[in-house]
């Protein structure tokens, strides 16, 4: 085990590395205890049961996007550097490796997860949602952003586009977060 991470962090890593190659039942804590040279019995400790460690991959990436944005939820700001700023993460994300978002993977099996994940899927889906609406409608309220029609279906495709374009990155490479970012400026014909 890498020594500067703990077991719990370890555990997770590699939990998230396998939601996104093989979805939420295509691994076992044996496939995260064989690869981190730890017994069962450890990822049990920190992780009871499989729900557990789903909800805390969702708390990590919840937790994860919000110290990006949190100054403008809590003070507001540019609309932009938001945007700007979510972009930037999506493609950080890809970069180190975790180019399927967890909610992703977790919506593939969506319909099979169990109820507390099912929950806390959709809580943080929402939760994203109604953030980058706020930050499409206050875009356009600060002459930032451009646009026809209301904030809520911009948002919802602004994060299909985002989502849609991390699973290609696995295919067509890094490059194409670039164009779909270009693509998403120009839908907003952002103002200089």
């Amino acid at each position: 085990m890498t020594g500067n991470l703990n077991t719990r962090e370890q555990i997770m890593d590699r939990a998230a590395e396998l939601l996104m190659k093989r979805g939420f039942s295509g691994f076992s804590y044996r496939d995260i205890s064989t690869h981190l040279g730890v017994k069962n019995a450890a990822v049990h400790y920190h992780f009871p049961a499989k729900t557990d460690l789903a909800l805390a991959l969702i708390e990590e990436y919840r937790q994860t996007l919000r110290s990006r944005t949190s100054e403008f939820m809590a003070y507001g700001g540019s609309a932009r550097e938001q945007l700007e700023g979510f972009i930037a993460f999506t493609t950080a994300q890809c970069q180190t490796g975790r180019c399927i978002c967890p909610i992703g993977a977790f919506s593939v099996e969506y319909v099979e997860l169990p109820e507390a994940v099912r929950e806390a899927t959709a809580s943080f889906m929402s939760e994203t949602i109604a953030w980058l609406t706020r930050v499409v409608e206050v875009g356009r309220k600060q002459e930032e952003f451009s646009f026809e029609g209301e904030a809520r279906p911009k948002a919802l495709l602004i994060l299909a586009a985002l989502h849609g374009a991390r699973q290609m990155v696995r295919i067509d490479g890094i490059n194409v977060l670039a164009e779909v970012g270009a693509q998403l400026r120009n839908e907003l014909n952002i103002i200089d």
